[in-house]
């Protein structure tokens, strides 16, 4: 039997098709069913428009957005012969504002989606408190907007640098954000200090704490969700940055990647019209997010969770936890090596005078997002678009199920539905 099920608690609309064996999923596909078309609007458009037009794909990651659109025009100015070299400061500005960013988004995702979630599940021990994913949030974005001068849709990246020229005393204030960030996760959240808990090496280091990520893990265990959600135990790490490693990971082995080998393929979805396309590495799937980018640093505690679960739906809701702890430590240091003294932007050439291709590629809360740009005497020729949720939630054939598909088979339908979320689907990226 198929049953449709609107799946809600993400960002924007998906339905999946469940074709039910009794009380298991036998095999579903995905249908997003909106079309907003933000490639086609940036067709014939001068090549500065992208700045302000991407970032408003998602108001989630409008600064993974638009950092994929900066480089990808810096990539355009190399390969027409005029290298852009942005100065340290600009770099870390640039990378710290996306960090703030996917802080925002992990502890939002895991207030107001996976706890509310669980609790549905049976997770009666766990306290629904989305106040606290809002309040975090907030000193998140107030620390973005030191530098980005608002959050989301900011256009303060530009070819060659950043628009933002802060003084010591803005550099400490997005400083006291941070900090004031971290001790409010520590007491709300952690139960102990960052330190102590990013110190952890074993997922047996949980027990014992009173927190609320604690009570998180045992309700995953509880549920059995240690046991559940098995995709193909497969990572990709595209983006390059200073918080992850590049690779795609079969278990604990790494190899080398380019993004020149992603590819797009329509989606398969029998039952209904979708707007999104499934990506792929070198005609395979690959799981990407938080658990792909702490398997490619090698830490201690990913790995040991994956030893013990793979990857789990317990594993890809921990790794995110746990990711968002080491982003709030490398926020806090990146702060402390911005050189004000440094130009915040250098001189180029009039964008005009390009035309070439070039491809932008960054790590996005949920993982790589790529931007392909086609720029004729600077005017888009054409813009394409490759999102994370491409990658972990297209909708493919059973011979070839998608790492969303692979994860939901033999599970129960609500069983499923969790485990769908635990890949932080977003459509409104998806069918840009």
């Amino acid at each position: 039997m198929i049953t449709k099920q609107l799946i809600e608690h993400i960002e924007g609309e998906a339905s999946v098709y469940f074709d039910m064996e009794g009380d298991k999923v036998d095999f579903a596909t995905v249908v997003f069913p909106h079309f907003r078309g933000m490639e086609s609007f940036l067709e014939q458009k001068s090549a500065l428009d992208a700045l302000v037009i991407t970032p408003r794909v998602c108001g989630i990651c409008g600064h993974a957005h638009l950092m994929a659109t900066v480089r990808a025009l810096e990539d355009a100015y190399k390969n027409g012969g005029y290298e852009v070299i942005p100065t340290q400061k600009a770099n870390i500005i640039r990378e710290f504002t996306l960090v703030m960013e996917m802080i925002q988004n992990h502890y939002k995702w895991f207030t107001m989606v996976i706890i509310p979630e669980l609790i549905k599940l049976g997770g009666n021990s766990l306290e629904n408190k989305p106040l606290k994913g809002a309040y975090a949030s907030s000193l998140a974005s107030k620390a973005i907007a030191v530098f980005g001068g608002q959050w989301p849709h900011s256009s303060y990246m530009v070819v060659g640098g950043v628009t933002c020229d802060p003084t010591y005393v803005e550099v400490l204030q997005a400083k006291s954000y941070v900090q004031e960030l971290i001790k409010f996760f520590e007491k709300e959240s952690l139960g102990l200090s960052l330190e102590a808990f990013l110190s952890f090496e074993s997922c047996k280091e949980f027990q014992g704490i009173d927190s609320d990520i604690a009570q998180l893990e045992k309700t995953l265990i509880a549920l059995g969700m240690h046991t559940k959600g098995f995709a193909h135990d497969r990572f990709l790490v595209l983006g390059e940055h200073t918080f992850s490693g590049i690779g795609k990971l079969k278990g604990t082995r790494v190899f080398h990647v380019d993004a020149k080998f992603v590819t797009t393929t329509s989606a398969y979805t029998p039952h209904e019209k979708t707007y999104a396309y499934n990506a792929l590495y070198k005609d395979v799937y690959y799981e990407t997010g938080s658990l792909a980018r702490l398997m490619s640093t090698h830490s201690p505690m990913v790995k040991n969770m994956h030893r013990r679960y793979k990857d789990s739906a317990y594993s890809r809701v921990m790794a995110r936890i746990f990711e968002l702890a080491t982003l709030l430590q490398h926020a806090k240091s990146l702060l402390q090596k911005i050189d004000v003294t440094q130009d915040s932007v250098v001189p180029i050439e009039h964008i005009h005078t390009i035309t070439a291709k070039g491809i932008g590629v960054v790590e996005a809360p949920r993982g790589p997002l790529v931007h392909e740009i086609f720029l004729k005497n600077g005017v888009i020729e054409s813009y394409k678009i490759v999102t994370p949720t491409q990658f972990n939630i297209g909708s493919s054939t059973r011979k070839k199920p998608t790492p969303v598909q692979k994860a939901m088979q033999g599970l129960s339908k609500t069983e499923a539905e969790f485990v769908f979320r635990t890949f932080d689907v977003c459509s409104v990226c998806t069918t840009h």
